[in-house]
């Protein structure tokens, strides 16, 4: 009987392994004579070479499949399930309710093709739809939002899931593959909190990805075409919304976001990518003939940053969203595996069922730890990002160093910036050595007036932080504890002694000093350390040179600093490490790089570490800078030599010049 369907776990997981087991045969039929009847209909996908990656003309709109096999499924079992719940036949007609607008339209663009804005107008109206019949978000990390602030987050919602699908449907088997281990996820979260129709309707939707995916899988026989990719993205967004709603835990919206974490992960960088205008040159496909590469590099134009006000800001930005993009996370790791399409597929499905498995460990986490909660879920997307968004993070970096370089940049930071953070940093120092105790409102005045005349008269604040050199960090650090022993010998004049004095300006100092040596550190450390990653990364499509310099002196310093200099040049080129003169600085660190041997271990790095570049940083004799040009001609190497020197400027030779 139908009302004992639900009634325990076992006969919930007996009727979803029927469910999944019929729903997936029924996809794989429908699939199988899609694939047919798709060129009937003109539905294929003819290979391009620029933003494709398939060689041969392949049938596109196999996700209409999977869709019927859903729907079918889900209807039959649903109505009859009714006896159980009347009101869970009415949730699932609900939730299919906006697939009328999503499912046409994805027919209508796989077989004619639709403008970004024609689509993204429909999702906005399907997310709509789906809002009005009660699927909301109302709120996350037990924060509960207004009406008004809960309908545009659940418009950004679904259409955000719609089109994360749709960009990672670029590679035979990933959509359907990430959509399947996502659904797998929530699933087990579902049955875990007795949500058993609910995981079973999940259960119906696996099935219908898994007998498409077994035509989808490399080499493809069908693609699903937008319209699977929507119908994929819709589901997952709407059963997010649904875990979010009935979830005690206040880490509820977790479960979705990790489950889906990769494609959210991937458009989150490809907005990231148009915001600031980075050119997209398609790595896989680039060689594929040289009059593609040259049509491309004539289309591929770097862009230019947002520019205007506001409002034409976005404008630009919503452009810049439906054009193609060669720099998915998909396409970095085709380039990672030599195009090897499978072994890209199943590390993306390693990484998504790690991210699904945290997903669901934030669910059974204490209902009302949220800082934990917030650490877990920030922390895994932060590793990731840190890992993947090579080419977001470096230009990132390019922008903040260009404007960070200038005058104006220099004017702000000194004069405004810097004195704001040491305002802020001084008083928060205080009071958190003071606390629990309480510390005089007066006192405090006194001691910011007398550290920040302090900073004044020193003439800490004429200092360029974006120029500067060592020198100016220790000038610095004694200025600011010159400030702090001048507060404490004004404590000697108008308060008492005490023990809890002295340790407060003591603490206070220490702490206030690293925080504000950070800050000015913060930048240059930040930039160094992306410029590193970013030359090291094999997932940055940008041609690597591997450089090793030749002898450690100070002029190997001066290349390392000279290098990191330059922006455009730090992208591009990679120091692998140092060879010394002597075995004495053999497994040492210098100037920040390895010292990897000596020069009889020369052609065994080279070997080892595929150097392209050796950069001569010490005076060579006549006889061994010939020897070592003859083994850079053997070796196909390119040898520069980096020198710092003063040259005489001629004023004769430049008035007659200037007379001429």
């Amino acid at each position: 009987m139908a009302t004992h369907i639900f009634d325990t776990p076992i006969h919930s997981l007996q009727a979803m392994a029927v469910l999944i087991c019929a729903t997936t045969a029924l996809s794989m039929a429908l699939t199988r004579l899609l694939i047919g009847l798709l060129p009937k209909w003109g539905m294929i996908d003819k290979p391009d070479f620029k933003r494709h990656i398939h060689t041969k003309t392949v049938p596109r709109g196999g996700g209409i499949g999977m869709i019927v096999a859903f729907i079918i499924v889900v209807l039959g079992f649903f109505g009859y399930a009714t006896q159980a719940n009347n009101g869970l036949f009415s949730n699932i007609l609900k939730l299919l309710a906006p697939l009328i607008i999503l499912v046409p339209l994805g027919i209508i663009d796989d077989k004619i093709g639709l403008s970004a804005k024609t689509k993204f107008f429909f999702q906005i109206a399907a997310a709509i739809l789906a809002w009005f019949l009660g699927f909301r978000l109302d709120g996350f990390f037990a924060i509960s939002l207004p009406n008004w602030l809960g309908f545009i987050a659940t418009i950004i919602w679904i259409v955000g899931f719609i089109n994360a699908f749709n960009m990672i449907d670029g590679v035979d088997g990933l959509a359907s593959g990430v959509g399947t281990i996502s659904a797998i996820c929530m699933a087990v979260v579902a049955f875990s909190q007795k949500e058993y129709a609910f995981a079973a309707m999940l259960m119906i939707f696996i099935g219908a990805l898994l007998g498409f995916l077994r035509y989808n899988w490399h080499p493809a026989k069908v693609f699903m075409g937008d319209s699977g990719s929507m119908f994929i993205g819709y589901v997952l967004a709407v059963s997010g919304l649904f875990l979010n709603a009935r979830l005690a835990s206040v880490a509820s919206i977790g479960v979705p976001l990790l489950a889906c974490g990769i494609p959210l992960l991937d458009i989150i960088l490809a907005v990231w990518r148009r915001l600031l205008g980075t050119p997209h040159v398609n790595p896989i496909t680039a060689d594929l003939s040289q009059h593609t590469l040259q049509s491309q590099e004539k289309k591929d134009i770097a862009e230019e940053p947002l520019k205007g006000n506001l409002f034409s800001r976005f404008l630009q930005l919503l452009k810049r969203l439906g054009q193609a993009d060669q720099r998915h996370l998909h396409h970095r790791l085709m380039m990672y595996y030599h195009k090897n399409q499978r072994k890209t597929v199943l590390s993306i499905y390693l990484l998504a069922t790690g991210m699904g498995a945290i997903g669901i460990l934030c669910c059974f986490l204490p209902g009302h730890n949220l800082l934990l909660s917030l650490v877990i879920i920030l922390g895994t997307f932060s590793f990731i990002i840190n890992r993947l968004a090579v080419i977001e993070l470096w230009r990132t970096t390019e922008l903040a160093y260009h404007n960070f370089q200038s005058a104006q940049a220099g004017v702000k930071i000194t004069y405004v910036l810097n004195p704001l953070v040491d305002l802020f940093v001084i008083v928060a120092s205080y009071y958190f050595v003071a606390w629990p105790s309480s510390l005089r409102f007066a006192d405090l005045l006194r001691y910011l007036g007398i550290l920040l005349c302090t900073l004044l008269i020193t003439r800490s604040y004429r200092v360029f932080w974006n120029y500067v050199v060592s020198d100016d960090y220790f000038q610095l650090i004694c200025v600011l504890f010159l400030g702090f022993a001048l507060a404490r010998i004004s404590d000697f004049i108008i308060t008492p002694q005490s023990i809890v004095i002295q340790r407060l300006h003591l603490y206070a100092a220490g702490l206030a000093v690293s925080v504000i040596l950070l800050e000015r550190l913060g930048i240059h450390f930040l930039r160094n350390s992306v410029a590193r990653r970013s030359s090291a990364s094999r997932l940055n499509d940008t041609s690597k040179i591997h450089t090793l310099l030749y002898g450690v002196s100070p002029i190997t310093r001066f290349y390392r600093n000279h290098l990191f200099n330059n922006i455009e040049a730090a992208g591009s080129e990679q120091l692998v490490g140092i060879i010394a003169q002597t075995s004495d600085y053999l497994h040492s660190y210098c100037f920040g790089m390895k010292v990897l041997g000596t020069r009889e271990d020369l052609k065994r790095i080279i070997e080892e570490k595929h150097i392209n570049k050796l950069v001569l940083t010490i005076p060579l004799s006549l006889q061994e800078r010939q020897t070592l040009q003859s083994f850079c001609q053997k070796k196909k190497l390119s040898l520069t030599e980096f020198s710092c020197q003063e040259t005489s400027v001629n004023s004769d030779r430049i008035n007659t010049q200037i007379a001429t």
